[in-house]
């Protein structure tokens, strides 16, 4: 009975994930309608409510409501890249969570490093090998030298030239091996200096980082982005406190963290978020306030979309095969959303979330089988 409880207490993660893989590859295909050129101005520009409302230009009360839900849909659109964010906040949970009950992993570290491995590269493989196999797919650029470094999971050297390079989702990959390479230390850091000492250390690395890699000695963004790892530590850190204290009173946790206190927390958090792209030092904490707010807010729809039959079990389901799904969709996204610019814009949200689905499917039916074989081969 605990063990089914407990299981039935964690499906909001899964539906957390389930959420942010489908945002993300959403925002992926709509991204090609913003911008300087599309036909909608960027979300994260100045003043991007006065412009919809200029282009919309609204001659009644109708209009006004119609064209603040056009500018909501399409803020929507272009801010699904945030949910990256909220895969670091999880897997930091799931990680600490699996260990915190005995302390460390039964098998030693060079064991969970094996069991991560195999989790990580088989699929990783089988998406490099569909790129090559399979047609309709975006490609930008020639398959040379940088294919056999990604294939290898090199996704940070050299960074200008690998990090966004054949499939741009791919550079999250390099951070989790970064994340996972040092994952031991900021655990047994995490056990000596406690939850509010480990959070307050890493909140001074990552910000502290990020100051000097923006504001003191510039250097390319995608450092900043992900290409090194201490610049997104506090979104990877906050899950693993927050795993910690739910192996030890679960409960307690749901109460705060499904309040009505937390979700008003976590709106505000995203909110300051949001603004914290106007200045540099202040995009210093953009990705934790998004982060940290976009968690609390997705956690919360992701439970009640459990309420809903069958909406939070499809959910979850995605959830659970996310990981395929982020490493397969954006080439056939990216391909697919550039020959539908011409459809009006229901038709084409309604292509991109048919195209989406068959990707999920697809993706599902393959994560599944590549892992049949890798238990199968390697055990």
């Amino acid at each position: 009975m605990d063990a089914r409880r407990v299981t039935a207490r964690l499906d909001w993660l899964d539906g957390m994930k389930g959420i942010s893989i489908l945002w993300i590859a959403y925002f992926h295909a709509f991204n090609f309608l913003c911008g300087p050129d599309g036909r909608f101005p960027s979300a994260l520009s100045e003043g991007y409510v006065a412009k919809f409302r200029t282009a919309c230009a609204p001659a009644s009360a109708a209009d006004e409501l119609r064209c603040g839900l056009e500018a909501f849909g399409a803020a929507f659109g272009q801010l699904g890249f945030h949910a990256v964010a909220v895969f670091l906040v999880l897997s930091g949970f799931g990680l600490t969570y699996s260990l915190a009950k005995t302390g460390g992993p039964a098998s030693g570290w060079i064991g969970w490093y094996r069991s991560r491995l195999l989790r990580l590269f088989p699929m990783y493989w089988a998406a490099h090998l569909v790129y090559l196999v399979f047609p309709f797919q975006a490609q930008y650029e020639a398959i040379d030298y940088r294919f056999a470094l990604s294939f290898l999971g090199d996704r940070v050297w050299p960074v200008d030239m690998i990090f966004y390079y054949f499939n741009p989702a791919l550079w999250y990959f390099g951070l989790l091996l970064e994340l996972y390479l040092v994952f031991p230390v900021l655990f047994r850091l995490l056990q000596r200096a406690g939850v509010g000492g480990f959070l307050a250390l890493s909140a001074l690395a990552t910000f502290g980082c990020r100051y000097v890699l923006l504001c003191v000695w510039p250097v390319n963004g995608y450092y900043v982005q992900g290409a090194f790892f201490l610049c997104r530590l506090w979104e990877f850190a906050l899950g693993m406190a927050l795993g910690l204290v739910y192996r030890r009173d679960g409960e307690r946790v749901d109460r705060w963290l499904f309040s009505s206190a937390a979700l008003a927390a976590g709106v505000v958090l995203y909110t300051l978020g949001l603004y914290s792209y106007r200045r540099l030092w202040s995009y210093c904490f953009t990705d934790a306030l998004i982060g940290t707010g976009l968690s609390i807010i997705l956690a919360r729809v992701a439970r009640t979309c459990e309420s809903v039959p069958g909406l939070g079990a499809l959910l979850a389901t995605v959830g659970v095969y996310s990981y395929g799904l982020y490493l397969l969709h954006q080439p056939f996204v990216l391909y697919f959303a550039a020959r539908m610019l011409e459809m009006s814009t229901p038709r084409f949200v309604a292509a991109t979330c048919a195209l989406i689905a068959l990707l999920a499917i697809a993706s599902m039916a393959i994560e599944r089988a590549v892992n049949r074989l890798t238990q199968r081969v390697l055990g």
